[in-house]
């Protein structure tokens, strides 16, 4: 996992092939302007999810085995959940369709905000969308990158 602020991102290129790709697009797309929903970077292999939706108290872990995720906000904050991969309890087995799985276990947490940015690999279980301080209104940005 890597969080860190948006100043940042360039310093993480040559972790990934499709980084350069997924950051361009973040650094000169108008994110406030995207509609929610999906939208196609680079075919199936760099996409992105847009959503708006109301932090929430409690959740579960969830993972990916095909997708790294880069998150960021560009409306409100969230904490986010986040712990390794092994030694967790399965809740929901992987649906392959929607490449996820979902966990139980404890996790370490911390605050997205305008201006910083997530990336979760496929060995990192994140529990996304927990309030910060209060329940408030997000706007959500997951660039989704083919491992």
């Amino acid at each position: 996992m890597i969080f860190d602020k948006l100043d940042n991102l360039i310093s993480y290129t040559n972790l990934h092939p499709c980084f350069e790709k997924a950051f361009e697009f973040i650094m000169t797309a108008d994110l406030d302007a995207l509609p929610s929903g999906r939208h196609l970077i680079d075919g199936e292999d760099i996409y992105v999810s847009i959503a708006n939706y109301f932090t929430k108290e409690e959740g579960y872990l969830e993972g990916h085995k095909e997708h790294i995720d880069i998150q960021l906000i560009t409306k409100g904050e969230e904490k986010i959940g986040f712990a390794d991969l092994s030694g967790q309890a399965l809740k929901d087995a992987y649906d392959e369709t929607k490449d996820i799985a979902f966990y139980y276990g404890d996790c370490e947490y911390i605050t997205l905000k305008s201006g910083m940015f997530a990336i979760f690999f496929p060995e990192d279980l994140h529990k996304p969308g927990i309030m910060a301080e209060k329940l408030v209104k997000v706007k959500k940005i997951v660039i989704k990158i083919r491992v």
